[in-house]
């Protein structure tokens, strides 16, 4: 509410602006060849905006691609059952008699080889990246079931692994980032060695951060006595709750249930702090387009007395000579907008990461580029080109027609 009462009398003078660009009669043209005469400083005005609005459109991107890695890994017709309280499945822990409980449970969803559900474990492992530094990446056990129940993950290279082989598959993505996730290399995690058998693509989904090996060996080598959680899959979205209430009640398992989609929800809050120190960054570097925009058009006014003086005396009125001032500095703005949000195309389907504060472990996700990014870069270079700009065009039409005739 409070940010739309500061919008409005920005969306209202707009308006006016847009209806002055038709009612009066000063031509756009006129405008365009001013900026076209001062060419150095319109030019790097443009460039300075530019540079805000790119980096304000990564720094965007950064969070979408966050938001799709964890979006995208979630099915609303499947859930995940964790130790009460946990929040995440690094933090939980299931017994064996429990897990054989929940795996007959008479809610899930069967096909012809029985319950579609998993058994899983969830450790992190210390791994050297490119650049010689170390971070924790996400290693999941898994039954031959939870392949299945993550249709998006896809084999391209070599196989899955084995159960009993201590035989690994990793993400094709990472192999970027982490050398030693060659394959056909030999990893030491949990005091042995473990064979990189075949890389897999999760379509951008989280998965893509994980190493994933047989639940049992994952158990065994990092000797784990019970279970993180179980990934289940209902006949349909609408049976969840139903399941999640007879999980919840049940006094043999004392188990939480969420559904899938809001357990990968609560995930994006890794992106969080990305999102504060790209938006102090941008605060910054917009101050700085502003003050840059707005030189360039006192620069204008302060050259231009002469002109303006000519144009009051033709009987263009105040309003009129602000609108056009003000259009002026909007297309300033708008033309470092539009470049800087086509520039920030070159980061898009970038591979990055970064640590998530809600697992400590790595998160591998693509800057991601979208069409609303772009056009919220070209809208905030609006507002830059409205706030540089309103002084100038202020101080434009109030020149005294004595003053503006004699050329200041």
């Amino acid at each position: 509410m409070i940010g739309l009462l500061f919008a409005l009398p920005f969306v209202a003078y707009l308006a006016w602006l847009v209806w002055a660009l038709v009612a009066y009669p000063i031509p756009l043209g006129y405008n365009l060849r001013s900026l076209w005469q001062r060419k150095l400083s319109s030019l790097s005005t443009a460039a300075a905006i530019a540079l805000v609005v790119g980096i304000f459109v990564v720094v965007l991107s950064l969070a979408q691609g966050l938001s799709v890695a964890f979006v995208s890994s979630g099915r609303p017709d499947q859930a995940l059952v964790l130790r009460p309280n946990a929040r995440f499945e690094l933090n939980s822990s299931i017994e064996r008699d429990r897990m054989r409980i929940l795996k007959v449970h008479p809610l899930l969803k069967r096909d012809a080889a029985g319950p579609m559900a998993s058994a899983e474990v969830v450790v992190v492992k210390l791994f050297p990246m490119a650049d010689g530094t170390d971070t924790n990446v996400t290693v999941r056990g898994l039954e031959g079931r939870g392949i299945t129940l993550r249709p998006q993950v896809q084999l391209v290279q070599g196989r899955w692994f084995r159960p009993g082989l201590s035989e690994v598959v990793v993400p094709r993505k990472m192999q970027g980032r982490f050398p030693t996730l060659e394959l056909g290399r030999n990893l030491r995690m949990g005091g042995r060695d473990w064979l990189i058998v075949g890389t897999f693509d999760a379509g951008g989904a989280s998965y893509e951060s994980e190493v994933w090996s047989d639940v049992n060996d994952v158990m065994q080598a990092f000797r784990r006595e019970s279970y993180s959680a179980m990934v289940a899959r209902l006949e349909s979205p609408e049976r969840v709750d139903g399941f999640m209430k007879a999980v919840e009640d049940d006094k043999r398992l004392k188990l939480e249930v969420i559904r899938e989609t809001d357990y990968f929800k609560e995930l994006t809050k890794a992106g969080d702090p990305i999102k504060i120190l790209g938006n102090l960054i941008t605060l910054i570097l917009t101050g700085a387009a502003i003050f840059a925009a707005m030189n360039t058009m006192y620069a204008a006014v302060a050259g231009r007395t002469k002109e303006i003086g000519t144009l009051r005396a033709l009987g263009f009125r105040q309003r009129e000579i602000l609108a056009s001032f003000q259009w002026e500095s909007i297309f300033l703005c708008l033309t470092g907008g539009i470049l800087g949000s086509g520039l920030a195309l070159f980061a898009n389907g970038i591979q990055t990461g970064t640590t998530s504060f809600e697992t400590f472990s790595d998160v591998s996700f693509a800057f991601t580029i979208t069409p609303g990014l772009m056009a919220q870069g070209v809208a905030f270079s609006l507002v830059m080109g409205l706030l540089g700009g309103i002084l100038p065009a202020w101080r434009a039409s109030r020149i005294p027609l004595t003053e503006a005739m004699k050329g200041g």
